[in-house]
């Protein structure tokens, strides 16, 4: 995160000095601009604009409290597709609502879940279609949560949380275009599958 935060300020004042290189030159009455440079100088601005909108919309999701987390998962796991959680112990699956759109996932052969062992609604979920992976037995419990919607797709995402030093929830959402942590967490799966 605090790479991220000084890239942006990196381009930003890499902007900011072009900007106060040119503006001295542009305001004096002598000097007028041609279509092609105004041209230049709008899309220059308009690359900038949307620069900062990507960061802002790639920044990662802060929260301080489970019910917040649990609206984003219960959101998250919506969507259409299909959707891979890897988990400790599945302990935010605890309303009848997101139970429900993991019971109708499970039903359309959309649902795999990674965990350690089986719980109660691990082993239903199963019986209702979903794939479950277990992992105990190579006595390792990966750090990683996440969750992936639309999975062996073009269009798949990853939802990565973690946790800093104050106990603040993060959740990053990753694509498949550009990320080395999307692909990180898919053979992460791969392997899970690979050992069952």
């Amino acid at each position: 995160m605090m790479t991220k935060t000084i890239r942006i300020i990196g381009n930003i004042s890499a902007i900011a000095g072009i900007v106060g290189f040119i503006y001295p030159i542009i305001s004096q009455q002598k000097i007028t601009l041609t279509n092609l440079q105004i041209g230049f100088i709008s899309v220059s601005i308009l690359i900038f604009l949307g620069y900062i909108f990507y960061e802002l919309l790639n920044t990662p999701k802060k929260y301080t409290n489970d019910l917040e987390i649990k609206k984003y998962m219960s959101a998250w796991v919506k969507k259409t597709g299909r959707t891979v959680i890897f988990t400790r112990d599945m302990s935010w699956v605890d309303t009848e609502s997101i139970k429900n759109d993991l019971r109708i996932k499970a039903r359309n052969k959309d649902l795999l879940l990674c965990l350690p062992d089986n719980t109660d609604f691990s082993s239903e979920l199963k019986l209702l279609g979903a794939e479950v992976y277990i992992y105990k037995d190579i006595n390792f419990t990966p750090k990683s949560r996440f969750t992936f919607i639309n999975y062996d797709t073009p269009y798949s995402k990853v939802a990565i949380g973690r946790k800093d030093k104050n106990h603040i929830h993060y959740i990053e959402e990753y694509s498949i275009e550009n990320t080395i942590e999307f692909f990180l967490a898919q053979d992460l799966v791969n392997l899970i599958k690979s050992i069952n």
